[in-house]
């Protein structure tokens, strides 16, 4: 194969896909209006590794993503004197509270053979130092009157070995991205897309009969007479690409991108950019077991918190977006304040104070923000669009890092294959699954779907 290829978008989705593109012989271009890799919503990630979702598929992805992860130096070809993100094995234990975990949960871990074990408090007590094991639900904002009540219900955990987190997702990009130019793929940073056209033949401009998209024009020869690729994307800088694929891989930017290729018009979900805190808290006593290794990563959906140990003895928390805290969804990614927000800080920290009775609040707030683009049932799209050769790794809401690795494989398996006239619509793309056996039903992650039963928040 040697068309050329164009990924909008340089964080990890776009530098794995650009790797996988790449290895399979097309010509990659990506770019990206930041002034490197990872400067987006993937420099803000919580890099976790987890299995807990809600659909079969997605929980088979992360487990096969998982060994990918495990083996990344090989995956991406990597030499020996090249650093490569490592992937932290703490295991993880989600709070069991009512409507969270699917009731086949187990069954589909059983069938994929993923390690788990059912916790009750007392194992909750002697893996996580100082915590309380209590089961808090329904998760409520500090100035409830109820916040501090002591609730008499234990909790108990599902818990999987095999979680953890990525060390450096900002390495784990440059892994990818440096992958990918083994390959011959070149990276444009500082190329905002201002403007896309994208030519249609003859035949297929007549019969649209005015229902092409705003985009679409007749096609023009080329310098050799032959006719030109079928996407032109205009750049900042007075810079054109021509490519005959582009992949939408633009992380909260995703939705305006596609409005330039005039495409989405067919989606069954939306796609909306969300501003997101991670946080941060000095939690030695908390972070590490007797033994010195860390602490089992802890979603805690009843309190509304995720939280894993984080080097230099500090707690990262996040939020699993409860339906007591107003969500802030936003217009445009690029007019969005990056500062902490004190009060957003202030809530996370007292409610991973209930779970660890241990932890010091100081009075500054630390932490990142980031901007996800979140779909509507926290579930991607990975599909093709309804224009020709326009492909889409889009909605990845905040939970797909995890994921990155077989995102490439996948999005190149379905490119080869629709490029080669195989009608992924009717018929969707099955991926062959290396370390877990059978195959991905890419139909999962249709553009056409209807939103999907999921937990409904960063869970998926």
């Amino acid at each position: 194969m040697s068309a050329n290829a164009i990924v909008v978008g340089g964080g990890v989705m776009g530098a794995s896909i650009a790797f996988s593109l790449a290895k399979r012989g097309y010509v990659v271009t990506v770019v990206d209006k930041k002034s490197g890799p990872a400067q987006g919503s993937t420099g803000a990630t919580s890099a976790i590794v987890r299995f807990t979702y809600s659909l079969r598929d997605s929980i088979a992805m992360a487990w096969e993503s998982k060994h990918l992860w495990e083996n990344l130096r090989g995956h991406v070809q990597a030499p020996e004197s090249e650093p490569v993100a490592d992937f932290i094995r703490t295991g993880m234990a989600v709070i069991d509270i009512p409507g969270l975990l699917p009731g086949t949960i187990r069954t589909d871990f059983a069938d994929l053979s993923i390690p788990y074990a059912d916790w009750d408090a007392a194992d909750l007590a002697r893996e996580l130092p100082g915590v309380d094991t209590s089961n808090h639900y329904p998760p409520m904002r500090p100035d409830d009157p109820a916040f501090l009540n002591d609730s008499d219900e234990p909790a108990t955990a599902l818990y999987t070995p095999d979680g953890g987190y990525i060390s450096d997702p900002v390495l784990a990009t440059e892994n990818f991205a440096r992958a990918a130019k083994r390959h011959g793929a070149q990276f444009l940073y500082n190329a905002e897309v201002i403007g896309v056209r994208h030519s249609v033949s003859d035949e297929d401009y007549r019969a649209s009969e005015g229902n092409h998209s705003a985009s679409d024009v007749r096609p023009e020869e080329g310098a050799t007479g032959q006719p030109r690729a079928a996407w032109t994307l205009n750049l900042s800088e007075d810079r054109v690409l021509d490519a005959d694929v582009v992949v939408n891989a633009a992380g909260p930017w995703s939705s305006r991108f596609n409005e330039l290729a005039g495409v989405g018009s067919d989606h069954g979900v939306s796609l909306t950019p969300l501003r997101q805190e991670v946080h941060t808290l000095p939690a030695e006593s908390t972070v590490a077991r007797s033994d010195g290794t860390p602490i089992p990563a802890l979603l805690d959906a009843g309190i509304g918190t995720y939280m894993r140990a984080e080097v230099g003895g500090q707690l990262l928390i996040g939020g699993t977006e409860p339906g007591c805290d107003e969500l802030e969804w936003v217009e445009d990614p690029d007019i969005v304040s990056m500062s902490v927000r004190a009060e957003q800080f202030e809530t996370q920290a007292l409610r991973a104070a209930k779970r660890f009775n241990d932890i010091t609040i100081p009075n500054r707030a630390r932490g990142v923000v980031g901007v996800y683009d979140a779909s509507t049932d926290w579930t991607p799209i990975y599909d093709r669009s309804e224009a020709d050769g326009f492909y889409q790794a889009v909605g990845t809401s905040g939970n797909q890092f995890k994921n990155a690795p077989l995102v490439g494989e996948l999005m190149a398996e379905l490119v080869d294959a629709v490029e080669h006239g195989h009608d992924h619509d009717r018929d969707p793309v099955q991926v062959a699954l290396g370390y877990t056996g059978g195959t991905l039903n890419l139909g999962t992650f249709s553009r056409l779907r209807s939103p999907a039963g999921t937990s409904g928040n960063v869970m998926g």
